[in-house]
C-alpha cells in the first residue's frame, strides 16, 4: 500500500504545508465531533449510528495504541500532535457510548428484547461489545492491508460519515438527532478529503490514494454528503 519512509519523504519536503493539510483534517473532525456532541446533549440521540462510534473508536484507540510509532520511530512533532488529537477522539467517544446507554438504549436495542427494553447493565455489555469489535476490526485490517499509518482506515472514517447520517435521519423521519450544520460541513469536509496532491492530506501523503479507485470513492462520498442536506431540509422542524 505504502511505507512509512513513503510518508515521510512527503512530510519531509514541505513539514508545514503538510500539517496544514493534517490540522485541516482534523479541525474538520473536532467540528463534526462537538457538534454531534451538541446534537446529542440537545436531542438525547446522535447524529451516527452506533456501529459508527464504534468503528471510529476503533481508529482512534489504535491511533493511540501506536504511540511507539509515533513517538519513537518517526518522531515527528506533528504526529504527536495528532496522536493527542486521537486521544481525545477516545474519551469523546466513550462520552458518546455513555449518553447512547443512558438515552438510547431502548432504541438502539430494545429489538432483541421481548418488551422492547434493556436494562443499563445490558446496555453497557452490548455497548463496550460493540466497541471492542470496532477496534478489532479497526485493528486486524489494519494489519491486513499493510495500512502501516492508518491513514486508509482513517479515510474510511470519512466515507461513513457522508454516507450513513442521511439514513438515519431518514428513519427517524425527524430534523431530531440531526444537524444541518454537521451536514454542510460534511459535505466540504468530503471534498477535502478526496481532493488532487496539495490539497487534500491522502493524495498528497501517498501515490496508492492518487488514483481512480479513490476519486471515485470520493464522488460516491460526496453524493452521500449532500444527500444528507437533501434529506434534512426535507424532515419537518
Amino acid at each position: 500500500m505504502y511505507t512509512v519512509e513513503q510518508v515521510m519523504s512527503v512530510v519531509n519536503e514541505n513539514p508545514w504545508g503538510f500539517a496544514s493539510l493534517a490540522f485541516l483534517v482534523y479541525g474538520v473532525g473536532f467540528a463534526q465531533y462537538f457538534t454531534s456532541l451538541f446534537v446529542t446533549v440537545r436531542d438525547k440521540k446522535a447524529p451516527f449510528y452506533f456501529w459508527q462510534h464504534a468503528w471510529y473508536f476503533g481508529h482512534d484507540l489504535t491511533f493511540v495504541l501506536l504511540f511507539s510509532l509515533w513517538f519513537n520511530e518517526i518522531d515527528f512533532w506533528l504526529f504527536k500532535v495528532l496522536w493527542a488529537g486521537c486521544l481525545a477522539f477516545v474519551f469523546i467517544e466513550l462520552w458518546s457510548l455513555y449518553y447512547a446507554i443512558k438515552h438510547e438504549r431502548h432504541e438502539l436495542w430494545g429489538k432483541f428484547y421481548k418488551d422492547g427494553k434493556i436494562s443499563v447493565q445490558s446496555a453497557w455489555i452490548r455497548g463496550l461489545t460493540g466497541y471492542f469489535v470496532g477496534f478489532a476490526l479497526f485493528y486486524l485490517i489494519r494489519l491486513g492491508i499493510g495500512d502501516v499509518m492508518c491513514l486508509a482506515l482513517m479515510m474510511s472514517t470519512n466515507v461513513t460519515v457522508a454516507l450513513a447520517p442521511s439514513f438515519l435521519a431518514e428513519e427517524r423521519k425527524s430534523r431530531k438527532g440531526s444537524s444541518l450544520f454537521l451536514a454542510i460541513v460534511t459535505v466540504f469536509g468530503t471534498i477535502f478529503t478526496f481532493s488532487p496532491p496539495g490539497i487534500g492530506m491522502w493524495a498528497t501523503a501517498a501515490p496508492v490514494f492518487n488514483q481512480p479507485w479513490f476519486y471515485l470513492l470520493g464522488a460516491l462520498s460526496l453524493v452521500g454528503s449532500i444527500r444528507y442536506v437533501y434529506i434534512f431540509l426535507k424532515l419537518p422542524k
